[in-house]
């Protein structure tokens, strides 16, 4: 019943803040000035009469609310409309960068989280230790460390060593060179490195901190005078009741790790909607930028409840003030 309720609050919030998010969105490229059909117009071949015309057929002559209004009924009834630059349908454009991203973003956080649990347990068990140290390291030269310096790092190295053939595609060319296919391979996993330094140090601290702040508690001495073996104690209690913080995390991660990755997909030439973004906004192609706009707003409300619902079923507090507040509201309401 809580999860059911916990969802649909999530979704009416999600709808209200997209409409707010896209009328922002379509007012402040309005207010940039200039449209997709800048360059058409700044040829001399093309008369102003053309210029007109086109400018009529994608409806660029109508006032802006009234534009606004339209895209939002084809969008409720699932239409994106069609983009300006690549004069496709903006869904068609959408989705196969949308599972790019994702896949993106689901290997960097299995990697930050693999490299913060392993590490951050060991060093939470031995303070002064070297994997202590090694954590305090790694902290604070990833947390430093702009995302942008370390795809530029990347992209020499593999320049230098011929890793990568940038702008090839060869990440999703099903004709890949067999010889080289390593670089598959390496197309996706050198900026999942990039954007997952970030999340490794912030996960890393959780890690580490809420673990050894756990092992001190008195139901862990009381787990150890039972008799479990330090495994269970530590996988079992310790560990759980470190998660609450990052799982908090890990939801606003993800739509952290979406809106990170425009800048290592445009350098490490990545198909995703990051490198897709910076073109609907270099090319003012409204359609697709409000497209972006929704599946990335959509990333974040999605990350935030799967966080909410995991924490709920991580912690058994959260499950039984919701017992207590049914029952309250049933003893009030008789």
């Amino acid at each position: 019943m809580f999860l059911l309720k916990l969802i649909l609050n999530r979704l009416v919030q999600t709808l209200m803040t997209l409409l707010i998010v896209t009328t922002l969105t379509f007012a402040m490229l309005a207010a940039a000035g200039g449209d997709v059909l800048n360059t058409l117009s700044a040829d001399p071949l093309a008369s102003a009469a053309t210029v007109q015309q086109m400018r009529h057929i994608y409806g660029l002559d109508q006032p802006l609310p009234v534009r606004y209004w339209r895209w939002l009924e084809h969008t409720v009834r699932g239409d994106m409309g069609e983009s300006f630059y690549y004069h496709a349908p903006v869904s068609r454009l959408l989705f196969p960068r949308l599972l790019n991203t994702m896949m993106l973003a689901l290997l960097a956080l299995f990697m930050a989280w693999s490299v913060a649990l392993t590490l951050g347990m060991m060093a939470a068990r031995r303070v002064g230790s070297w994997a202590d140290r090694s954590c305090e390291a790694i902290i604070l030269l990833a947390s430093s460390t702009p995302r942008l310096v370390l795809a530029l790092v990347v992209l020499a190295l593999a320049s230098q060593f011929s890793l990568l053939n940038f702008g090839s595609g060869a990440a999703l060319s099903k004709a890949a060179n067999p010889v080289n296919r390593s670089s598959s391979w390496l197309q996706i996993v050198l900026p999942a490195v990039v954007l997952a330094v970030p999340l490794m140090a912030l996960f890393l601290a959780q890690v580490r901190d809420g673990v050894r702040q756990a092992l001190r508690e008195d139901f862990v001495m009381v787990a150890r005078a039972k008799g479990l073996r330090e495994r269970d104690v530590l996988f079992r209690h310790a560990l759980r009741a470190a998660l609450n913080p990052l799982i908090t995390i890990f939801g606003y991660s993800l739509g952290g790790v979406m809106s990170g990755s425009v800048i290592v997909e445009t350098i490490l030439d990545w198909p995703g909607l990051g490198a897709l973004s910076v073109v609907a906004v270099q090319s003012r192609d409204v359609p697709l930028m409000l497209g972006i706009v929704i599946i990335t707003a959509t990333a974040v409300f999605a990350g935030n409840l799967l966080a909410d619902i995991l924490l709920h079923l991580n912690d058994p507090r959260l499950r039984q003030n919701d017992q207590r507040h049914r029952s309250v509201q049933s003893v009030a309401t008789r």
